[in-house]
């Protein structure tokens, strides 16, 4: 079977150069994050791993082999960085250059995003602010699995405020199979989509957009069962496993018929309980994040590892490290070592703190009962992917790291730049300048490409 794929270039460049022409700086922003990424994901280029790709470089790999991989979160990043290494080979390329164009694609359609509710030159001044922080960067350029959720949870925005809802679902549903979190973001955009058609008034016009909420949710979900139904059905992934060993013993009887020996034999049997539909494989992902599952309790104190220190001055500066993972193979099992690299998962505190003015201008928003919509929009936003983690902290210390942030950083980047933009128009564009000055200073002096003394 061949199948011929033809592309209309010519269809496309006019519009590459209006989108181009209409704001050049955007463009140049993403270049510039694109070669300081060439540069970053070479760093180490040596066969060995940053962080987590110790777990998902072999997941992808075996995805490539038709062997299920870690199957306690969803399949479609695995799925991505195996058709990155059949494409680019296996190796640092392979691994993190996928990455690499769905982050920059990322940022241009959250760009998109900004100026649909903020404009220029505020949308610009947010993407900025999202691009050049230490911790999203660094998940743009390894094999981690972040980047697809939000790929296709910012795609899944920008298709419904276009209003091709179809579009915006589907591509919500493979968020979905990107990143358990992406559900906070299906909640953002449900409570905009009541808030955007919500009448006390009339409650009778609120049937439409209640039907095409249910409608939407309904395909997300399809889009996401019936993907993760045909990868468990393909990949049969075993929720567990369990081995049996049995032993035999034959009696050797003499010419008298008395024993003379007793010869043992051993085998096991080895039995799976295989995920078969998307109903278990929620329940095993649920059963691993869950109470039964992983605990970081005895964890030694570090201040990262409560949510509100995040974005509290308390030792702002004593941030996990993301280690490099050296893989060395001998006749028993792997070995991994566990090298400190300059990858540390520092938070831009031009970003993170920057909560905090964000705060107060939404609050300030909602008292003037001004751009009520959009104010709704990043409130809920930063109230859905931040208060879990908040939650998390306070009934059990179980959150190893801090860069679970990185899904609430998208909606405060856009809710400071919404704060200054409320300002007048000459003091709000100058602090926003001073707020991007100071999150460029912290990459530049945070950009991992420094052996750890």
């Amino acid at each position: 079977m061949k199948i011929r794929v033809e592309f209309d270039f010519s269809w496309y460049w006019p519009r590459i150069k209006a989108a181009v022409y209409r704001n050049p700086w955007i463009f140049l922003f993403l270049s510039f994050l694109f070669a300081t990424h060439m540069i970053q994901i070479a760093f180490p280029s040596d066969g060995s791993m940053i962080f987590d790709e110790a777990h998902y470089v072999p997941a992808s790999l075996e995805t490539l082999q038709g062997v299920a991989a870690n199957a306690e979160h969803p399949p479609l990043p695995k799925i991505i960085g195996a058709i990155g290494i059949a494409l680019f080979g296996n190796n640092w390329f392979g691994w993190r250059f996928p990455q690499v164009l769905m982050q920059i694609a990322a940022l241009y359609i959250f760009y998109l995003i900004g100026r649909r509710f903020l404009g220029d030159p505020w949308a610009l001044g947010a993407t900025m602010l999202l691009g050049l922080d230490t911790v999203f960067f660094i998940h743009g350029g390894a094999l981690l699995i972040d980047m697809p959720a939000f790929l296709f949870g910012f795609l899944g925005f920008e298709l419904y405020f276009r209003k091709h809802y179809w579009m915006s679902a589907t591509s919500m549903g493979l968020a979905f199979l990107s990143r358990e979190m992406s559900l906070f973001y299906f909640l953002v955009l449900a409570v905009y989509h009541l808030g955007a058609n919500w009448s006390w008034k009339a409650p009778k016009t609120m049937k439409p957009a209640l039907k095409l909420g249910i409608k939407y949710t309904l395909l997300t979900l399809l889009v996401f069962g019936s993907t993760l139904w045909a990868y468990d059905l393909a990949y049969k992934p075993a929720m567990s496993t369990s081995v049996t060993n049995y032993v035999n013993a034959n009696i050797v009887l003499g010419p008298n018929g008395t024993a003379v020996t007793t010869i043992y034999t051993t085998f096991q049997s080895t039995s799976k309980d295989i995920i078969w539909n998307p109903i278990k494989h929620l329940e095993f992902i649920y059963r691993y994040h869950g109470p039964e599952g992983m605990n970081f309790i005895n964890m030694t104190y570090a201040p990262y590892l409560y949510a509100w220190n995040w974005i509290l001055p308390v030792d702002p500066f004593n941030s996990p490290t993301y280690y490099r993972v050296d893989v060395t193979v001998s006749q028993g099992p792997i070995t991994m070592h566990y090298v400190p690299i300059w990858y540390q998962a520092q938070a831009n505190l031009a970003l993170w703190y920057a909560i905090w003015p964000a705060i107060i201008g939404l609050a300030w928003a909602f008292i003037q009962k001004r751009k009520n919509l959009t104010a709704l929009f990043l409130a809920v936003g930063i109230a859905a992917n931040f208060s879990p983690w908040l939650l998390l902290s306070l009934l059990v210390r179980r959150i190893g790291f801090n860069y679970y942030m990185i899904y609430t950083l998208p909606f405060i980047a856009l809710a400071v730049a919404f704060t200054w933009r409320e300002l007048p128009d000459k003091y709000g564009k100058a602090i926003l300048a001073l707020n991007v000055l100071a999150a460029l200073a912290f990459f530049l002096y945070f950009f991992p490409i420094h052996p750890m003394p």
